[in-house]
């Protein structure tokens, strides 16, 4: 195993990875900011049959999960983290016993070919769908295309995508709160309406407390009292 300059604390548990299956010796090279936590992710979707990497599936459905084996092949500070993952993906790619499909770690589908009948298939689905979002002075603007979206918003169609996979939109450095966004409706072969997220009241405020401080004093005072009698 392969470890940086950085010491482990200082790394927080990001680096790279390395899926290999002992019985036919195929590998899967990845990267993750908490390596541990990546590793239960894909054993979740394995485990389910919803792998993205339709090869990596094959083989856990033909050999099973005893026959995976998980290394972490080097620890690397997370701002190098992409870098270092397209090191192994250039010297690894073109190895047959690679299962990887992308080739840039940053643009992970840079390189993925889909057939005509599939590209097809997006085109029809993303004609489909409208995109309506309404704004606090009371009107409101539709789109009929995620680039259309993106454009009117100056950002990239997969962030627009992105925002429909929410529940609730309206951090504190949300692009559609800052334009003043109270709702945001997509319809079509998946329907979706986002409201702005309205945080929870604290519960000293809820309780008429002066300050954060009085209101956990009293209560551990009438709790201190509780015990006692």
């Amino acid at each position: 195993m392969e470890v940086c300059r950085k010491s482990e604390q200082e790394i927080s548990n990001s680096g790279i990875y390395r899926i290999t299956c002992v019985a036919n010796n195929h590998f899967y090279y990845g990267s993750s900011v908490n390596l541990k936590s990546r590793i239960q992710n894909h054993l979740s979707h394995l485990r389910v049959g919803s792998h993205r990497n339709k090869r990596l599936q094959r083989i856990f459905d033909k050999y099973g999960e005893a026959s995976l084996s998980f290394e972490i092949v080097k620890y690397c500070d997370k701002s190098f983290l992409l870098d270092e993952e397209q090191v192994y993906l250039d010297s690894h790619i073109s190895n047959p016993d690679c299962v990887n499909f992308c080739i840039d770690a940053k643009s992970p589908m840079r390189g993925v070919k889909f057939s005509d009948d599939h590209r097809r298939r997006i085109r029809e689905s993303q004609s489909r769908n409208k995109y309506t979002f309404h704004y606090s002075s009371g009107h409101s603007e539709s789109f009929n295309s995620l680039r259309a979206v993106a454009e009117k918003f100056l950002v990239r169609p997969s962030i627009v995508s992105r925002w429909f996979k929410r529940e609730k939109f309206g951090r504190s450095n949300s692009t559609l709160k800052s334009l003043s966004v109270v709702k945001a409706e997509k319809t079509g072969d998946e329907s979706v309406t986002l409201f702005q997220h309205k945080p929870k009241s604290e519960p000293w405020i809820l309780a008429g407390a002066t300050s954060r401080t009085q209101y956990y004093r009293e209560k551990r005072r009438n709790r201190n009292l509780i015990h006692k009698t």
